[in-house]
C-alpha cells in the first residue's frame, strides 16, 4: 500500500473540509471537482482567447469581464427565444420560472431569489401582473401579507417557453465537453454560495462598505 499517497490524499481532504461552507455536504463529487481545480496545471488561456490580453488586465478582471459577456450572450439569445411571446426580457421568464418552483412568494422573496435590485424587480412584477401572468392574493397564514402566484395564463406561457429556453441554455454552454461543464458548474456554484449571503445581508452603500463586508 502506498502510504505516501494516502497521506497526500488525507491532507487534501483536510484542506477541502477547511475551505467548505459549514452547511455544504462533503460529497465525493464536490471533492472531486475541488481536487481537480487544486491539482491540475493552470490551462494556457492563450489557446482559447479570441483576443490578446491587455497588459493591465489580471485574472480577476478578466473573470469579471467574461462573466459580464456571458450574461449579455444569454440575454441576446433569450430575446430570440422569447420572440412572439408575451415576455420581453430574460427576467420575465426567470420570475415566472421561480414562481412555478417556489410559489407562493412575497414580492421581496421573488426579487431576492432572482438577485435583483428592488426597483428593477418591482418593474418586472408590475409588467407580469399587468399582463395577467401573475396574481396577488392574501397570505394563507398572515392576512396582513400578500403573495404572488402564477396565473393559469402565466403557467401556460411558461410551459410553452421551457423547450426554447432549454435550447438557449445548451447553446450558451457552447463547445464545453461534459467534464468541463461540470467543473464550470462547480465553480459557479461556489461563487454563488460566497456572494449570495453577502448580497442579501450586507447591502453596502459605498465601495468602502462593500470591501469591508467582503474582507470578513
Amino acid at each position: 500500500m502506498n502510504y505516501a499517497f494516502l497521506q497526500q490524499l488525507l491532507a487534501a481532504v483536510e484542506k477541502y473540509e477547511a475551505q467548505s461552507l459549514p452547511d455544504q455536504p462533503n460529497q465525493l463529487a464536490d471533492f472531486s471537482h475541488w481536487l481537480q481545480a487544486h491539482t491540475s496545471a493552470p490551462p494556457d488561456t492563450t489557446t482559447v482567447s479570441r483576443e490578446q490580453v491587455h497588459v493591465r488586465e489580471f485574472d480577476e478582471s478578466r473573470i469579471s469581464k467574461l462573466i459580464t459577456f456571458l450574461s449579455r450572450y444569454a440575454r441576446s439569445y433569450s430575446r430570440l427565444a422569447l420572440r412572439d411571446s408575451p415576455l420581453t426580457t430574460l427576467e420575465d421568464f426567470t420570475y415566472l420560472a421561480t414562481l412555478n418552483a417556489y410559489q407562493p412568494l412575497s414580492k421581496t422573496d421573488l426579487i431576492g431569489r432572482n438577485i435583483h435590485e428592488k426597483s428593477g424587480g418591482m418593474e418586472v412584477i408590475r409588467r407580469l401582473h399587468k399582463q395577467g401572468l401573475v396574481t396577488e392574493q392574501m397570505h394563507s397564514h398572515d392576512r396582513r401579507s400578500r403573495v404572488l402566484m402564477l396565473s393559469d395564463s402565466g403557467r401556460e406561457v411558461l410551459f410553452q417557453l421551457f423547450e426554447r429556453m432549454e435550447q438557449v441554455a445548451r447553446v450558451l454552454a457552447g463547445n464545453l465537453n461534459t467534464p468541463e461543464r461540470q467543473q464550470l458548474l462547480y465553480l459557479l456554484l461556489k461563487l454563488d454560495a460566497y456572494h449570495y449571503p453577502r448580497f442579501h445581508q450586507q447591502r453596502a452603500k459605498t465601495l468602502d462598505e462593500l470591501l469591508d463586508a467582503y474582507e470578513q
